[in-house]
């Protein structure tokens, strides 16, 4: 296994959170600041240079109005999607 960081995963990741944090109404500053956390927390995640765990995730969701366990469904299935398109890409080479 490798490292997620800077991934097409990574980022698959980063740009649900920013969508829930988007549909939140909520600024970046906005949300490191509700969730006491550096000013920089949020703007790395939604990067891909920054990993969320999963309570973080529960969080994140929670803080946003989002149903967290709604939220990774939407991300699963976004990541298998990828999963699926790496391992056809990696067919049509052969």
């Amino acid at each position: 296994m490798r490292k997620s960081l800077y991934t097409r995963q990574s980022e698959i990741v980063g740009l649900a959170l920013k969508e829930i944090r988007e549909e939140a109404g909520v600024s970046q500053r906005q949300l490191c600041v509700m969730l006491k956390r550096e000013h920089s927390f949020v703007s790395k995640y939604e990067a891909g240079a920054r990993r969320v765990d999963l309570a973080e995730f529960y969080w994140i969701c929670c803080t946003c109005g989002a149903n967290a366990e709604t939220e990774s469904r939407k991300i699963m299935r976004a990541l298998a999607e990828l999963d699926q398109q790496l391992k056809a890409e990696k067919v049509s080479k052969l």
